[in-house]
């Protein structure tokens, strides 16, 4: 699960998504451990110059990552705790134990209570714990309960001596879908054969806290609909290229409507931010370089009709080395994105269904993708007040969204031909304003604005062996409900990285460098996505480091790599967490926490 995190710009249509996704660390020349059709790439590796034959690597400072150990090694993904009552009655219930081994289309499938008599809550928090002994891949997983996606995460490349990490997120927001009996899945393909070894073991539980003096019950949707295939037996995430479109019936007295998306790119498209564009992709012939561009536009339809635009967040790897035992930034907890759907309440509760479709829009011909994408939406619903029912009603006033984004690109051949360079710039701005009335809040306007710029900066050599990639993405979105804010995130994903597999073939040599990747997010989100009231945090957390795998003795490589990491959290209630993180050649020399709960 090493990956790094390059975002390119999504857009989506109704509002959209999405984001990012799980790490994937060292890759392979082979297909051994990897399914070929595009049905079978929830987290499969496209042979590519940068994959490794092996997951498992050797450090040169003595540690041997294939040898036995009484100690696994302990992985960690740096993040503030979740904000949970102190002192106050908690209850915690395990809700799955499973080992994952040949689990292609066989997710873990157990039925879920919620607690007996206990149904008024402050916080809820899933704890995830996964171990694994021997040589794997990292791999996507994914967390569902009533066809509604929970969580997405991956998975930490094992060592033979074992690895384990822990991981509490916070779910508070999908309290409605918790107070129901119903299915739980956990989807976690992997395979199991002679030379990938690694199976993973998963415990899952979840914490319910309740209310005390000063910590309120929390809010959540009266109703959460779900937009995932809805597979009793199978993956809840929609793929595309393919049908992505599924149907809603908004309820009547919809007052208020927010549409939470994740997606991720797998296969082709798992470092889609190091895609070259088409007309430069076979400028190094021998290279293998991907094509159809760097940038990437999730977009959401509703009965085919374009809605809002959004940017998109990844994490991915480049080299195990920089992210073990340190995780890539949110490759354990794979960040949603949010759009409001108020202003469309006026056609979504005119009582017909109405059809939402997933696209991602790239830069090849008729701005087509490589495979695979895997999408899914929750739309959170607060229903109006009044009794009985009465119908939302009102109407778009003004909306301003172009079709597409404009995008320039370019690519700058040397006098010699041995190097090249490719921009990528594109941005876009749009509006929305309308007039929804509700049964018993009256009229009000409601506006939803955006603007979004991106830049990818491509720098090629040695045969194309050598990429270096900064891409920039800085996004605003603002959702104002009779003028108060409701929805506001402000954003921004810088990355600078350099691969270096010039002497892989002749030496096993490569490396990669990280001098800049980043998470900073400022995001404002209303009760119903978690809370008591309107709430805010700022996260920046940034990560640099370098690896480098300089030999092999049999299938064992060996090598060194630091990671850094500076972690600061901050809400709007006065929380504020810190954290430093430094590893070395897989140990954690440096670690200095301070702040919450």
């Amino acid at each position: 699960m090493a990956v790094p995190a390059w975002l390119p710009l999504f857009q989506l249509v109704i509002g959209v998504l999405a984001v990012q996704t799980a790490q994937a660390a060292l890759l392979s020349f082979s297909d051994d451990a990897h399914p070929t059709s595009a049905d079978e790439s929830r987290k499969s590796h496209y042979a590519h110059p940068w994959r490794l034959e092996d997951p498992g690597i050797d450090l040169e400072n003595g540690i041997d990552l294939h040898a036995s150990s009484s100690r696994p090694l302990e992985n960690v993904q740096v993040h503030h705790p979740p904000r949970v009552p102190q002192g106050g009655w908690s209850t915690t219930q395990l809700l799955l134990k499973h080992d994952f081994a040949n689990s292609y289309y066989k997710p873990a499938i157990v039925r879920y209570n919620p607690p007996n008599g206990f149904t008024t809550w402050a916080a809820v928090v899933l704890n995830l714990t996964v171990t694994s002994n021997g040589t794997q891949f990292d791999r996507l997983a994914s967390l569902s309960l009533n066809n509604v996606e929970i969580w997405r995460t991956s998975t930490a490349e094992p060592t033979r001596s074992g690895i384990i990490w822990t991981y509490e997120k916070d779910v508070t927001r999908f309290a409605s879908v918790f107070r129901q009996p119903g299915q739980l899945m956990f989807e976690l393909d992997n395979i199991v054969n002679k030379q990938y070894t690694g199976v993973f073991s998963v415990s899952l539980s979840a914490t319910f806290y309740a209310p005390t003096h000063d910590f309120p019950e929390a809010n959540s949707a009266d109703v959460i609909l779900p937009l995932t295939t809805g597979n009793a037996k199978g993956s809840q995430m929609l793929v595309y290229p393919g049908d992505t479109r599924r149907t809603l019936k908004f309820p009547l007295n919809a007052a208020e409507a927010y549409l939470e998306i994740i997606a991720t790119g797998a296969a082709e498209e798992e470092f889609w931010y190091t895609n070259s564009i088409d007309r430069w992709r076979d400028f190094f012939p021998k290279a293998g370089l991907l094509g159809k561009g760097p940038y990437r536009e999730v977009q959401v339809r509703i009965d085919e009709t374009l809605v809002q635009p959004f940017p998109v967040i990844y994490t991915g790897g480049a080299n195990p080395l920089l992210w073990r035992p340190l995780a890539s930034l949110r490759a354990f907890d794979i960040p949603s994105m949010y759009l409001d759907l108020t202003p469309f309440l006026p056609i979504l509760c005119n009582g017909g269904a109405h059809d939402f479709t997933f696209m991602v829009l790239g830069q090849g011909e008729d701005n087509s993708v490589n495979n695979n994408w895997f999408l899914t939406g929750a739309v959170h619903v607060v229903l109006d007040k009044a009794d009985p029912p009465i119908r939302t009603t009102g109407r778009i006033l003004d909306q301003r969204l172009p079709p597409t984004p404009l995008t320039i690109a370019a690519g700058f051949p040397s006098a010699d031909h041995k190097a090249l360079n490719v921009t990528v710039g594109t941005g876009r701005s749009w509006y929305i304003r309308s007039e929804i009335e509700t049964g018993s809040g009256g009229k009000k306007l409601v506006t939803v604005s955006s603007q979004s710029d991106y830049s990818n900066a491509q720098e090629l050599k040695d045969g194309g062996l050598y990429q270096q990639v900064t891409q920039n993405i800085a996004y605003k979105y603002k959702s104002t409900h009779a003028g108060v804010v409701r929805l506001c995130d402000h954003a921004r994903f810088p990355l600078k990285i350099a691969t270096n597999y010039s002497l892989l073939e002749s030496q096993h040599r490569f490396s990669a460098a990280l001098p800049q990747y980043g998470y900073v997010r400022d995001l404002t989100w209303p009760a119903v996505l978690g809370g008591n009231a309107t709430a805010s945090a700022r996260t920046d957390s940034r990560q640099k480091g370098f690896a480098e795998v300089t030999g092999r003795v049999g299938r064992r490589s060996f090598g060194h790599g630091w990671t850094e990491e500076d972690y600061y959290f901050t809400s709007l209630e006065g929380d504020t967490y810190h954290e430093q993180v430094k590893a070395v050649n897989s140990s954690i020399v440096t670690r200095l926490r301070s702040g919450m709960p």
